[in-house]
């Protein structure tokens, strides 16, 4: 018994001993090297460029101070929304089958004329209003850009389709109001452009005006600069009498 006591004691002695000794050395720091937390709310973009145009990261910035009021905003076009092809036919098909409708109306006459001509949209709903994104860099995603929009996509002068030429990732200038909500049911809480202008970096006009604004109220008013009217009034020519505009945007001319 006596051997057996011996063995034991020195078998837990050299237990202890060994955890005392792993317990004293200290292991060397282990150094992690970990990228910095993103921060959303900082930008490398300035609050205003020196020549004059405001940031998106600026606009939103000073949210209190340009809300309702005219813009103007550098920033890189990151998105346009184009209409898918399916639904943009079905939508074709339609407006085709109402002017048949209508042609019919006109030949009937009375009541026929003002009754509403209802189309079947089953399985057909409209496009959204044309829109388009744009941000401080090139690859900010959809939920981070600034909504433009309402921008015209037909010639003020001729009516026929005139699609953006600007490609994502190019920088911008675009011009319109800031605001929470657009007539045409588009809504952000940091706030949306209802498009007055947009223009590239060399000055060029791509789009300038509202698709749904009536004439007068797309005059572009800027803090403290000289209103300048933009759309369907200014391609007006020899005044109201006489005036020169596609007949399918607010207040174009008859054919």
């Amino acid at each position: 018994m006596l051997r057996i006591s011996m063995v034991s004691v020195f078998t837990m002695a050299s237990l202890v001993s060994g955890a005392a000794l792993a317990q004293g050395q200290a292991l060397p720091p282990v150094k992690v090297n970990l990228p910095p937390s993103p921060s959303f709310n900082v930008s490398s973009a300035p609050v205003q460029y020196p020549t004059g145009e405001l940031s998106v990261f600026g606009l939103r910035k000073q949210k209190d101070k340009y809300m309702d009021k005219d813009v103007r905003v550098k920033a890189y076009l990151t998105e346009v929304y184009e209409c898918p092809a399916e639904l943009r036919k079905c939508n074709d098909t339609l407006f085709e089958k109402q002017k048949a409708e209508k042609k019919k109306a006109m030949k009937k006459g009375g009541d026929a004329l003002t009754a509403p001509i209802a189309v079947d949209r089953t399985g057909c709903r409209p496009c959204d209003q044309p829109h388009f994104f744009v941000a401080d860099s090139p690859g900010t995603k959809r939920e981070r850009a600034l909504l433009v929009a309402d921008y015209p996509i037909k010639d003020w002068d001729t009516g026929d389709l005139k699609p953006l030429t600007v490609k994502p990732g190019e920088q911008v200038i675009v011009t319109g109001t800031f605001s929470i909500n657009s007539i045409t049911g588009f809504a952000a809480s940091n706030g949306l452009i209802i498009h007055k202008k947009l223009e590239d970096m060399q000055g060029k006009i791509l789009a300038e005006g509202n698709a749904v604004l009536p004439p007068e109220a797309q005059t572009i008013q800027l803090e403290g600069q000289t209103p300048q009217i933009v759309g369907w009034a200014a391609h007006q020519k020899g005044g109201d009498s006489q005036p020169k505009g596609d007949k399918s945007v607010p207040g174009g001319k008859k054919k």
